[in-house]
C-alpha cells in the first residue's frame, strides 16, 4: 500500500534505499538536528536494515518519494500504543534543492498523519524537537501540532544538555 498525497508517495523501505539510509544515519548536520543519537553505520549495515526492515504495529517507517521519481527521506510513526491510540511522529530528509519540490515534507507528514488517525485510528500524534531546531518546530506548527511544554536538558547533543520542546495534535485538530 502507497499513502500519497499532492506530489508525496510514501512507500515501504527497499533494498534501493540503503544509500539514502548510510547518508540519513551518517550525515553529522542531520545528527545535530534529531533528537535521537546516532552510532557510526557501514554500508553493509544500512544493506542488511534496508532488505530485512518490517513495518510492525508498534513502529513504521515510510520512504518520502516524489512524483519527480526522487526519494528525499523517511517519515516515521514509533511507539504506536493502540490502547491510548498515541504515537509519536519523526521525519528526517536528505536531499539537494534540486532534488526537492515545493512543500514535500510538509505533504509528506500530512499522508503520514493522515494514516495515523484515519487508519489506525490514532487520537493524539505527539513528538519532540530539539530547541533550536526552528525548521522542525515551524513545520509541526504549520501542521496544527500544539506546543506543550519543555522538557529541560532532556538529550545530550553537541558536548551539552539540551532542550526538547513537546508537541501533539489531536484528531479532533487535524484539518487535512
Amino acid at each position: 500500500m502507497f499513502l500519497k498525497y499532492e506530489c508525496v508517495k510514501l512507500r515501504a523501505i527497499e533494498s534501493k534505499d540503503s544509500d539514502l539510509l548510510f547518508n540519513l544515519m551518517n550525515d553529522i548536520e542531520i545528527e545535530r538536528m534529531t533528537v535521537d543519537s546516532h552510532f557510526p553505520v557501514s554500508k553493509e549495515s544500512q544493506i542488511d536494515f534496508a532488505r530485512n526492515y518490517r513495518n510492525t504495529e508498534n513502529c513504521v517507517r515510510l520512504m518520502v518519494e516524489l512524483e519527480n521519481g526522487k526519494t528525499i527521506g523517511m517519515v516515521i510513526l514509533s511507539d504506536i500504543c493502540h490502547k491510548s491510540k498515541t504515537c509519536c511522529i519523526g521525519f528526517k530528509r536528505y536531499a539537494t534543492i534540486q532534488d526537492r519540490m515545493k512543500n514535500d515534507m510538509f505533504y509528506a507528514c500530512i499522508a503520514l498523519l493522515k494514516y495515523a488517525f484515519d487508519e489506525l485510528g490514532m487520537n493524539c500524534v505527539y513528538s519532540t524537537a530539539l530547541w533550536y531546531n526552528e525548521k522542525s518546530l515551524k513545520l509541526q506548527e504549520r501542521l496544527g501540532f500544539k506546543k506543550e511544554g519543555v522538557l529541560r536538558q532532556r538529550v545530550f547533543k553537541n558536548g551539552k544538555y539540551q532542550d526538547l520542546i513537546s508537541c501533539s495534535l489531536l484528531r479532533e485538530e487535524f484539518e487535512y
